[in-house]
C-alpha cells in the first residue's frame, strides 16, 4: 500500500468494504454520502481519489465502479464477493466453539452461489462427514463449507448447529419428539447426535456448498 490512511479515509475505506460483503458489488456515491454523512458527493469523491493515490482502491468510469485492492494486491472485481470466514464447525463431536472468529474473506465468483444471500463460511474439523457429499464434493477436515443462514431447513439436509455454545456440522433428521443428527462416515466412532425437539439448539444455516482447501 502507498500511504498511511488518516481517520476519515479509514472509516470510508471500512464502509466499501462492508457494503462488498452484504452485496457483493461496490456503493454508489450516493449510498457512500448518506453512510458516512459527508455533505456533498464531491467530499466523497476527494476521499475516494485519496485511497486510489494511497493504493487501496482502484476506480473506473463505470456505476458502481469502486475496486478494493487487498494486502496482496488482488482487485476484487465485481463479478466477485465476499464471504467471511467466522470459525470452525467439528465435524465429529460438537466441541469446537461456536464463537465467531474472524479468518478471513473467500472472494467467489457470484456464479458459484446464484442469487443466494446471508452466507458465511466455516472450516471443517474432523471425519464424521467425509463420506458425505454436496455437489459431488466430500466434507472432509480442512475443506471451507459456505453456509446459508436464513434458508429453509428439511430432512436429510446438511446444517450447522450450536449444541451448548458448541458447534457441528451433520445431517439432519425430524421427528415427533426429536432431532436426530447424524454423520456419514468412514469412521465408525462417529455416532448420531438425539436431541429432545425442545433442546437449546440454534441452526446457524444449511450448508450449500463445500469448497476444497488447497493450501492442506
Amino acid at each position: 500500500m502507498g500511504g498511511i490512511l488518516t481517520g476519515k479515509q479509514e472509516l470510508v475505506l471500512k464502509v466499501i468494504r462492508k457494503f462488498y460483503l452484504e452485496n457483493g458489488y461496490a456503493p454508489s456515491l450516493a449510498e457512500l454520502q448518506i453512510s458516512l454523512g459527508i455533505s456533498t458527493k464531491r467530499g466523497v469523491v476527494n476521499h475516494l481519489i485519496a485511497l486510489e493515490k494511497k493504493g487501496y482502491i482502484l476506480r473506473t468510469g463505470e456505476p458502481r465502479g469502486i475496486h478494493i485492492v487487498d494486502d496482496d494486491e488482488e482487485v476484487v472485481y465485481d463479478y466477485l464477493i465476499g464471504v467471511p470466514i467466522l470459525g470452525y464447525a467439528n465435524a465429529g463431536t460438537p466441541l469446537v466453539s461456536a464463537e465467531e472468529e474472524n479468518l478471513g474473506v473467500l472472494k467467489l465468483d457470484k456464479k458459484l452461489v446464484g442469487k443466494k444471500e446471508n452466507l458465511f463460511s466455516l472450516i471443517v474439523k474432523g471425519d464424521s462427514m467425509d463420506l458425505s457429499t454436496i455437489e459431488g464434493k466430500n466434507i472432509i477436515d480442512g475443506s471451507y463449507l459456505i453456509v446459508q443462514k436464513d434458508a429453509e431447513i428439511n430432512d436429510g439436509d446438511t446444517v450447522v448447529a450450536v449444541i451448548e455454545n458448541s458447534a457441528t456440522v451433520k445431517k439432519i433428521k425430524k421427528e415427533k419428539d426429536l432431532i436426530i443428527l447424524y454423520p456419514e462416515s468412514s469412521n465408525p466412532l462417529n455416532q448420531p447426535i438425539y436431541l429432545d425437539k425442545d433442546t437449546d439448539t440454534v441452526f446457524n444455516g444449511k450448508v450449500i456448498k463445500v469448497l476444497e482447501n488447497p493450501t492442506l
